[in-house]
């Protein structure tokens, strides 16, 4: 109980927390991950995967080249892994699920609404899929309660692969105004995905919040408020891909 209590306490005064769980479930969930980009490499690539460090080579070249070869590829696994039973046990592990009620001062095992969920997955370099600056109160079930988790898929995330960025105590605020608000309400009443441009910029509390990447090995989870001015970090590596899991946890 002291620890719950620990972490609630940093959760209110900073609005994320991070915690750890069974880092085995995402060993389990970096193989299949492998054996379905497998599948895709053999068909529209080709080319021989070596035997040595199959598994790595298939989560960041294998990908990397499947996508220059048409970026649907990319998109159709992108969109079977949020269906898959590990993935699933990932975001259902019963410590984090636990540690996500005591947060939101629930039972437990008080049962939660589950909604996007995914994987990220940046190859090196800024794309159109790379989030700016947002806060997903403004996008997300209005007036709900919920938490949000991030947390590396496969591999530590580093500074190079891009840690996620926050803005410190922002999310004791309502009216921060971005570049990215009108576009954002106009998206959301035609019910179209929003997405926060790698440029949004700050049009209120310029240099007022101070950022913060943070870093997360495998195994790690950044549970954070819904209002908390955060965006995606930008993969700088060369060869690499970057893997993050996004799920928001509705009381």
């Amino acid at each position: 109980m002291k620890t719950f209590n620990k972490q609630i306490k940093f959760f209110r005064e900073n609005g994320y927390l991070k915690i750890n769980i069974n880092k085995s479930k995402f060993l389990l969930f970096k193989k299949y991950l492998a054996d379905l980009i497998e599948k895709y490499y053999k068909k529209y690539v080709g080319r021989k995967i070596p035997k040595k460090n199959r598994v790595n080579f298939l989560i960041n070249r294998g990908l990397i080249e499947l996508d220059k070869k048409d970026h649907k590829y990319l998109v159709e696994i992108y969109n079977q892994i949020p269906t898959s039973t590990i993935f699933f046990n990932i975001i259902n592990d019963e410590k984090l699920i636990k540690t996500i009620n005591h947060l939101m001062k629930r039972e437990s095992k008080a049962n939660l609404l589950i909604n996007s969920h995914s994987l990220r997955m940046d190859i090196p370099g800024i794309t159109p899929f790379v989030y700016g600056w947002h806060q997903d109160s403004k996008s997300n079930l209005p007036n709900s309660k919920f938490i949000q988790a991030w947390m590396p898929a496969v591999t530590d995330i580093t500074p190079e692969l891009g840690g996620l960025h926050i803005l410190e105590k922002s999310f004791k605020y309502n009216n921060i105004k971005t570049t990215h608000n009108i576009i954002e309400k106009k998206r959301l009443a035609e019910g179209k995905p929003i997405r926060a441009s790698h440029d949004v910029k700050l049009l209120n509390f310029k240099n007022f919040f101070k950022e913060k990447i943070l870093p997360a090995k495998l195994g790690s989870v950044i549970l954070f408020n819904n209002k908390l001015m955060h965006k995606s970090g930008v993969n700088k590596s060369k060869n690499k891909m970057r893997y993050v899991i996004n799920c928001f946890y509705h009381d």
